[in-house]
């Protein structure tokens, strides 16, 4: 007769405070604190506030929960619950059941063919960030980023020059509103959030004034009908094979998780770009040697793109070091086994692509910044498996390809143009997680260049490299 294997209790993470459990050091410095508890054990307990939540540091048990058996798991968990009660339930936060309707929609926004017809706002936000800057002028490069994404993110969904205003209004309120949302997401305390301080006003007023914005928005379209090709105007427009479409209490949500989702991704990566070639002169060398060859003083194009080759590679390993998404969670849905420990439906597991990306039995040496490690051929599975800073499975992010796109033509742009270089004696910048992962401080110096077209051998012997990260295209950030 078989008899049962006792379930396995996870340890307990270190640094527990009373009441916070380990919401502190979550906001303090979450990062190191994250990667401590990968030394102790395939699944580790946490505590954020009252809540209990299920560490998952092994590249496997994340991928079983993502990909293999994403069936026994939904949207959920502590930071998705909390996104959800500010910024509605779009394509980011919805249930699976809801997903398998508004996917489809949404995917109507992010063909192809309407991501070439973004790429113009991308390219235009990009030269007009550059050209702004002064020879000598020291840049906050994460604050210039995020207006660079905001501006380009907006523009791209709101094309119609009649609300033009409107447009620098729902900018400026998201400005405002990203930076206090990790602080609700680690602590899930309500009474702390209610408090009559400034920093909960200031928080309060930009929610209400971003969902009314969005609302006027959409309204104003819906009377429009100008029938323009941006995406809102898709989003709006968008039917399933039933003949379904989103009414606009919905589309405000789809708006909402776009603006949330997309703009931070897209800053971080440049921020932390611009980061990397400030500390290494030779890659920055190599890249803006590339960037001349193939623009030779023009502004970039989606065609050129895949004749960029090491310029992707370097954003896909500034993706794997420093992802923007950092902190990812689901809610168990059915009752299922990890590492020897029996979840139960509505248990809640959360999950760290920056520390899974720093697995050394993964990524050798995995500290080193190298985006030669991308090169075709190097890349073996269980790397692509480990790879998720768009997460995977059915709810991958559905602007992977957007991020990359905008990411890549804006550096390209930037790159022909100037170049950031580190203030001598400024200490490097620290990854801080305020929702995203953003280097701070950053600011650099503005040099400008004489662009200077020279054969490349690379762009040329690499001239067919795929468009986005050279990993997967698998279809969590935002979808």
């Amino acid at each position: 007769m078989a008899t049962s294997v006792p379930a396995v209790t996870p340890p307990m993470a270190s640094k527990t405070l009373p009441v916070l459990g380990h919401a502190l050091p979550m906001w303090r410095d979450p990062m190191p604190f994250l990667l401590e508890q990968h030394a102790l054990a395939p699944l580790v307990r946490l505590r954020l506030g009252p809540k209990l939540v299920y560490l998952l540091t092994c590249p496997d048990l994340v991928r079983k929960t993502l990909v293999t058996d994403q069936h026994q798991f939904d949207k959920g968990g502590p930071f998705v619950d909390t996104a959800r009660t500010l910024i509605g339930d779009g394509l980011g936060t919805c249930s699976t059941e809801d997903h398998r309707y508004q996917r489809p929609l949404m995917n109507q926004a992010f063909r192809q063919s309407c991501i070439i017809s973004y790429t113009t706002a991308m390219i235009e936000c990009a030269r007009d960030t550059a050209s702004a800057w002064q020879p000598g002028q020291i840049v906050d490069v994460g604050r210039e980023m995020r207006r660079l994404a905001c501006r380009a993110l907006a523009r791209t969904l709101f094309s119609d020059p009649a609300h033009a205003r409107l447009t620098t209004e729902i900018e400026e309120a998201y400005t405002v509103l990203m930076p206090g949302m990790w602080w609700q997401m680690v602590i899930p305390i309500g009474l702390v959030h209610k408090a009559p301080l400034p920093a909960n006003r200031r928080f309060r007023q930009a929610q209400v004034t971003a969902r009314s914005l969005i609302g006027r928005m959409v309204a104003a379209y819906r009377a429009s009908r100008a029938g323009l090709d941006d995406g809102l105007s898709v989003i709006m427009s968008a039917r399933d094979h039933k003949g379904r479409a989103f009414t606009d209490d919905e589309v405000c949500d789809q708006i909402a998780t776009l603006m949330i989702g997309g703009i931070p991704a897209t800053a971080d990566l440049l921020a932390w770009l611009f980061c990397v070639l400030s500390r290494d002169s030779t890659l920055d060398k190599d890249l803006h040697d590339e960037v001349d060859t193939v623009l030779a003083r023009r502004a970039p194009a989606h065609d050129d793109i895949p004749r960029l080759p090491r310029l992707g590679r370097t954003l896909t390993e500034t993706l794997r070091l420093y992802p923007s998404v950092s902190v990812l969670s689901r809610k168990v849905a059915q009752p299922i086994t990890l590492a020897g420990s029996r979840l139960r439906p509505g248990d809640e597991v959360m999950f760290s692509p920056y520390c899974l990306h720093r697995d050394a039995t993964v990524f050798p040496d995995p500290e080193r910044f190298d985006p030669d490690r991308w090169l075709p051929g190097e890349v073996n599975q269980k790397q692509r498996e480990a790879f998720i800073p768009f997460g995977a499975g059915t709810r991958k992010c559905i602007g992977d390809n957007y991020g990359m796109t905008e990411a890549t033509l804006a550096a390209a742009d930037i790159l022909s143009k100037v170049r950031l270089a580190k203030i001598p004696g400024t200490p490097d910048p620290k990854p801080l997680l305020r929702m995203t992962l953003s280097p701070v401080p950053l600011k650099l110096t503005v040099e400008p260049r004489t662009t200077r077209p020279q054969g490349h051998k690379e762009a040329a012997n690499e001239s067919a490299a795929p468009l986005s990260c050279p990993v997967h295209r698998t279809g969590d950030a935002a979808g």
